[in-house]
């Protein structure tokens, strides 16, 4: 049986929400958005079993990569670190912020949400990002792709065991 990777759209990372609705976009952002820095962000990355730095933030955060590897299938991640004003109300004195981070998949769906599970345990406001502005929770995103690589049965025809 060959395997068969699900068809999704090119993916970010970003910040949002406690609790992000079931329909939502970046550009209508009616909530309180939590704030990260990039060293947050970075280490909750990297708190993932089977997350490797490939080049740490030297000489700033846009050099950083890290990558989640098993088997052939994989996660890359970048950080944007961006001004952010010190006298903001939502973390005063903080002058730069982790602007998001690219998430390259070339994995299951399920993987994608292991990754991302363990991700938000540390920064339980990151949400996954398309470039038309959709922002997805773990529910919804289930929803929309985890049928993708399924067979009849429900079953993961691409699963590569425990993730």
């Amino acid at each position: 049986m060959s395997e068969q990777l699900p068809n999704l759209p090119e993916l970010y990372l970003v910040d949002g929400p406690l609790q992000l609705p079931d329909l939502a976009y970046s550009f209508a952002d009616d909530w309180k958005t939590e704030i990260y820095t990039a060293k947050e962000i970075g280490d909750a990355i990297l708190s993932v079993p089977g997350v490797k730095l490939i080049h740490d933030a030297s000489p700033n955060w846009d050099s950083w990569v890290a990558r989640w590897e098993k088997g052939g299938h994989f996660i890359e991640f970048d950080i944007t670190e961006c001004e952010f004003d010190p006298e903001n109300e939502l973390r005063p004195g903080l002058s730069e912020h982790w602007g998001g981070s690219k998430f390259k998949n070339h994995c299951t769906v399920d993987e994608i949400l292991f990754v991302w599970r363990l991700i938000q345990k540390k920064c339980p406001g990151v949400w996954l990002h398309d470039t038309d502005c959709r922002m997805y929770n773990l529910t919804i995103f289930n929803e929309l792709f985890g049928q993708q690589g399924r067979d009849s049965d429900g079953e993961n025809v691409t699963s590569t065991g425990d993730v």
